[in-house]
């Protein structure tokens, strides 16, 4: 309740009076007092941070909690699923790895070694896996065609490779080139390209060089200025033995058996390789592109990377040693059986690392290429969680003791 000064009330009136007769109005109107103007403000609580968590099960830690008793009744029947799971998986795998085709072929002596006439690969060029005929091994043949007008006398011509496919191949078909003993991996080599470049854009010299990490370094620009595209170490290497887009039928040229280039990399990488804005003025092949561009860059020679699939591959480096990268597929036709020709141009220089380079053609599974490596995994970890049953078991009939044994305790052990 609001408390009134009386005094102070009357002090109001007497000014309001002496204001109205100066005024000239009439003393004996009266006025009406707004009694607000006695009003205390009313204080508002303050308000304070309450720091309580709210009333859940989950704040207020009220979960329930579930504690399990290990025993060997529950103990041995988890062991005991996890291995015959372990198994199945693993032997669903390698029946499927079974079943996969391929043919192995190095090819990296066949300048060398090859003669102008056919003539049988040496056994351990070789390699071939036929489910339905384990046994199968008839040697393929190679006959090595130079090209005298070729100036590159490191690698050169053209090496024909003949082979036998005793059962048909089901598509998917894929042919791969197989490289060993080059180290891709190399820290500086995996960095040495430009982001840039890839997406298409005109970047600088600076931009390419000087970019902090990930740079085109050591193969920037030429000695006439010109920057390299695409510029780097990776780029710089690529394989460029060239591949035929047809297996050739030796009995019967027309049932040549066709392949295609596209289609061999990622859907996401379209996204991530463009056309180039260079101007080929300001551009030049890599030093090792020698033989593809031998007068450089002119405005209709430009390489499109964007569908270049066979770039795109290469510009994903092995972890390894031993690389293989898609080159050609056929997803539509079944390789039927029959002996095929094979012709290689060779470009890409092997022998000064003593690696190798090879093809290797499959059909491959749902699972994946020829690898029992999973397979066995899981069953040397079912066979692992058997063992384990086992001992366990052992122990708890010959060694254990009863559950909930109180003599057990120690103040009832004596």
């Amino acid at each position: 309740m609001v408390n009134f000064d009386l005094g102070q009330v009357g002090e109001v009136f007497r000014r309001k009076d002496k204001g109205a007769i100066v005024s000239g109005d009439n003393p004996e109107e009266e006025e009406d007092v707004d009694a607000s103007e006695f009003e205390e403000d009313e204080v508002k609580p303050v308000r304070t941070k309450n720091r309580r968590p709210k009333e859940d099960t989950f704040t207020q830690q009220r979960l329930a909690a579930i504690n399990p008793v290990l025993t060997p009744r529950t103990v041995l029947p988890l062991y005991l699923l996890i291995a015959v799971v372990f198994v199945i998986v693993g032997g669903c795998i390698l029946a499927q790895n079974s079943k996969v085709d391929e043919v192995t072929i190095y090819y990296q002596d066949c300048m060398t070694n090859a003669t102008s006439s056919w003539s049988d690969i040496p056994s351990e060029h070789w390699q071939f896996v036929f489910h339905k005929y384990k046994t199968y091994n008839t040697a393929p043949q190679w006959r090595f065609v130079d090209d005298e007008s070729d100036d590159f006398t490191k690698q050169r011509g053209t090496c024909q490779i003949r082979f036998t496919t005793p059962s048909d191949m089901k598509n998917n078909v894929y042919l791969n080139y197989v490289l060993e003993k080059f180290a891709a991996n190399h820290r500086r080599y995996v960095l040495s390209f430009s982001e840039d470049q890839i997406r298409g854009e005109d970047a600088s010299y600076e931009t390419v060089h000087d970019a902090t990490g990930i740079n085109c370094k050591p193969l920037s620009k030429n000695a006439d200025g010109k920057i390299y595209y695409p510029c780097g170490l990776i780029a710089n290497s690529m394989f460029n033995d060239t591949f035929p887009l047809q297996l050739t039928n030796v009995g019967d040229t027309s049932n040549n058996y066709s392949l295609t280039n596209k289609g061999i990399n990622w859907e996401s990488d379209k996204k991530r390789y463009k056309k180039t804005k260079y101007n080929y003025t300001q551009i030049a092949p890599p030093p090792y592109w020698e033989k593809m561009y031998p007068d450089g860059y002119n405005e209709t020679n430009i390489p499109d990377i964007q569908d270049w699939e066979e770039f795109q591959n290469w510009m994903r480096p092995g972890a390894f040693d031993k690389i293989t990268k898609l080159i050609r597929i056929n997803k539509n036709d079944t390789l039927p059986a029959g002996e095929y020709q094979l012709d290689i141009g060779l470009h890409w220089p092997v022998l000064e690392f003593n690696g190798k380079k090879g093809i290797y053609l499959t059909h491959g599974s749902h699972l994946g290429g020829r690898n029992p490596f999973l397979g066995i995994v899981y069953l040397i970890g079912g066979c692992i969680c058997a063992a384990m049953a086992l001992i366990l078991l052992t122990f708890w009939l010959f060694g254990g003791r009863k559950i909930a044994d109180a003599s057990s305790l120690s103040w009832n052990m004596k």
